[in-house]
């Protein structure tokens, strides 16, 4: 029997899925329709057969029955047949039988009979007709133990079959749930040039080897890792001089920098099988199950010899235990793990590497020497090493004379590898959109545009919502190119990307120590924005809002990280000239001192007001500028880095950019007055300095500053700028988001 099913069980592996998805299907509808007529068979009723109806003495209608049955001439009544097989009545008497009715109306004079009374009369046969059934014959107990036996069998065959379905067998383990990337030098029938036998039972991927070649802009990740590549080449010789190379190595970084590659690169350069899982792979609410799965993965790989490990996102396995949030089965898988790592059943072969991105989340048990004792930071490469990701990924692809790599390289500052491939990919698919032969370098800045910010869309807007995105972007780029924060502007846009409704795109030179000016230089660009809309419009929209988000972070992090805030009531500045803020580092969640929490507000608070104030001023200073420049984008929708470039330096002219290009809904109005009947609609013929109607006579509420005055705290140089303003009679330009 158990050879039966185990050829069983191979046969059906070797049949396509579909052929044994649709063998099981059928299986289980002949074998579930076998039982249903089968029970049906054994639970049916049985009927009686008929006696054949003797020779009559003539026909009857009820009426006649009754007349009889009331004198007392009728001794029964029953059922009977011809010899055609009609069913008929038979009113039985001392002189012969009396037919009464033949066919369908057999069964309505037997329920006749039995309203009149005489339901006495009727034989068994008679009274069942009467009643719409037929007489049950005792079931056979013989067939009843065949069908109860015969569903059981039914409900073991489709158990079997289901879990052949599965790929198992009732009561094994399933060990083909971890994937297995065997090495080219391992030949078809399964044995390694080294002589280690694969016996591994897992599934085996054919994908792509991966070499370290092919992976480009870590440089010192790959050092590190190449001793690791020699022990799995030849343990041998490492364990004669005694060397003790690491078995654990984690690799952490941000995401998309290479991780899982260089994983995948130790194993095809030592010619090892490559075992692979996620973390969450082991995280399961039933106790004990995580920690099988991890005996599980090493017993495969010990099976296969020496080879490479690796489990991707760590973080969810290797999470430090206990606090709040601690959960007893994830506890016993790592507790697992770190047997196999450096235990009583240690792998002498086997190197596992892990990847995360989440280092400070680990368990220290998992960092100590003997587990992953190597910690490999896997960062954003630098402008050398993302033109090595750039010409690697460039591989292939026809790029044409006017692309150069070298400045792509230079304007990615902060792309991971991963968006590095996505951004040539996608200029390949907008080359392959317009029918291309080559991708040009208007295709790699739609490529590059695409991975910054998203995919650009036009949606429609009036009059006063272009202008006021206009004048927005604008401010951004203004302040950012006269402050230098080592950024170039290479694309204003009125179109959407994203939540944004326009955008001023900027590219930065490598730059990974900012220092205090870098730091306030970015503020200034980021408030730019804001400040030419209150400038132009002497009001402000909901566009600002993700540039306030950005800025105070960067405040945040100035005065809880890195020392560069002051509190501006505090008198005495301390031997760092900064006060008590200087040397005081949040912690972990974020968070200062109960005492220094309050001084670190209004720290925060003064240098972002100070930002604000420098970027007022800066487009006081240049209105015209400001005014030519958003002329131009809100009649070309966009603008690149080389045309703002000439546009700032006044190397292209903007007809007609004096003049009032704003519709007049989008001009400056008292925005005390909003809603007052007055200023909505006043009377013919009075102008303001802005040529809005004013009503006569009507008032500002106190402390609320009047059309055309500037508002409260920005600074002379802001009153100065309105007054210029004012004097032009509405040229200002405007737009903002």
């Amino acid at each position: 029997m158990r050879g039966f099913l185990y050829r069983s069980r191979k046969t059906a592996a070797a049949l396509p899925r579909r052929w044994r998805v649709s063998l099981i299907v059928g299986s289980l509808i002949l074998l579930s329709g076998t039982g249903l007529w089968l029970g049906g068979a054994l639970s049916s009723p049985v009927a009686e057969p008929l006696p054949t109806a003797p020779a009559l003495e003539g026909r009857w209608t009820l009426a006649e029955l009754q007349d009889q049955v009331e004198a007392g001439r009728v001794s029964s009544i029953d059922l009977a047949a011809t010899e055609a097989g009609l069913r008929l009545l038979l009113a039985h008497t001392a002189d012969g039988a009396y037919a009464i009715n033949a066919g369908a109306a057999a069964a309505d004079s037997a329920a006749a009979v039995i309203s009149l009374g005489y339901g006495d009369l009727l034989s068994g046969p008679a009274l069942g007709m009467a009643e719409g059934r037929r007489m049950a014959a005792p079931a056979d107990p013989l067939r009843s133990l065949v069908s109860i036996g015969f569903l059981g069998v039914l409900l073991v065959v489709a158990a079997l079959l289901l879990v052949q379905l599965r790929g198992g067998s009732l009561g094994s383990r399933r060990s083909t749930r971890f994937s297995t990337i065997m090495p080219a030098a391992v030949s078809a029938s399964g044995s390694r040039t080294a002589g280690t036998a694969v016996t591994a039972e897992a599934r085996v991927s054919s994908s792509s080897q991966v070499r370290l070649d092919d992976v480009a802009g870590c440089d010192e990740a790959k050092l590190e890792l190449a001793e690791a590549i020699e022990f799995l080449r030849d343990p041998a010789h490492f364990r004669g001089l005694g060397a003790r190379v690491p078995r654990g190595i984690l690799l952490y970084g941000p995401p998309g920098t290479g991780k899982t590659m260089l994983a995948r690169a130790v194993a095809t350069e030592a010619g090892v099988p490559f075992h692979h899982a996620s973390g969450s792979d082991f995280v399961e609410k039933y106790v004990g199950v995580g920690a099988r799965r991890v005996r599980d993965l090493f017993a495969q790989a010990r099976k296969a010899g020496s080879g490479v490990i690796f489990i991707d996102e760590f973080d969810a396995l290797g999470k430090a235990r206990g606090g709040t949030n601690s959960h007893e089965e994830r506890e016993q898988t790592l507790n697992q793990l770190l047997v196999e790592l450096d235990g009583f059943g240690t792998a002498e072969d086997l190197v596992v590497i892990a990847a995360t991105n989440r280092l400070d989340v680990l368990d220290e048990a998992v960092l100590r020497p003997g587990r992953f004792s190597r910690k490999v930071h896997v960062g954003l490469p630098d402008v050398a090493g993302r033109e090595a990701i750039l010409e690697v990924h460039g591989r292939g692809k026809p790029l044409a004379e006017d692309v150069s790599l070298e400045q792509l390289a230079r304007k990615t500052y902060g792309f991971s590898g991963a968006q590095l491939a996505d951004l040539l990919n996608e200029a390949a698919i907008l080359a392959a959109r317009r029918r291309a032969e080559r991708i040009s370098s208007e295709d790699i800045h739609g490529g590059w545009l695409k991975v910054a910010v998203g995919t650009g869309r036009r949606r429609s807007m009036n009059e006063r919502e272009r202008a006021i995105i206009a004048a927005h972007e604008v401010g951004h780029a203004i302040c950012g190119r006269v402050h230098g924060d080592n950024r170039r502007v290479e694309e204003i846009s009125l179109f959407a990307h994203g939540e944004a409704l326009g955008v001023t795109v900027s590219s930065q030179e490598d730059n990974d120590l900012p220092a205090e000016s870098d730091l306030r230089a970015r503020l200034v660009a980021l408030m730019g924005g804001r400040a030419a809309e209150e400038l132009l419009f002497q009001e402000v929209t909901p566009g600002a809002s993700s540039d306030f988000e950005k800025a105070t972070h960067i405040a945040t992090m100035m005065v809880t990280r890195w020392g560069m805030g002051r509190d501006p009531k505090q008198k005495s500045d301390g031997p760092s000239g900064r006060g008590d803020l200087s040397f005081f580092a949040a912690r972990r969640d974020g968070s200062l001192p109960t005492e220094l929490q309050a001084a670190a507000t209004r720290a925060m608070a003064e240098i972002l007001d100070d930002a604000y104030r420098v970027a007022v001023e800066t487009l006081v200073e240049r209105l015209d500028l400001l005014r030519r420049i958003g002329v131009y984008l809100v009649r070309n929708e966009r603008i690149d880095g080389d045309t703002f470039d000439a546009l700032y330096e006044g190397r292209i002219e903007v007809p007609d950019a004096d003049t009032e290009w704003r519709p007049a809904a989008a001009r400056p109005r008292d925005w005390t007055a909003i809603g007052r009947r007055e200023v909505i609609d006043p009377p013919p013929g009075l102008h303001d300095e802005h040529g809005a109607e004013e009503a006569p006579g009507a008032s500002v509420p106190s402390g609320r500053p009047p059309l055309g005055a500037p508002a409260p705290g920005l600074g002379t140089a802001l009153q100065a700028g309105q007054a210029e303003a004012t004097e032009r009679s509405g040229e200002v330009s405007t737009a903002a988001e």
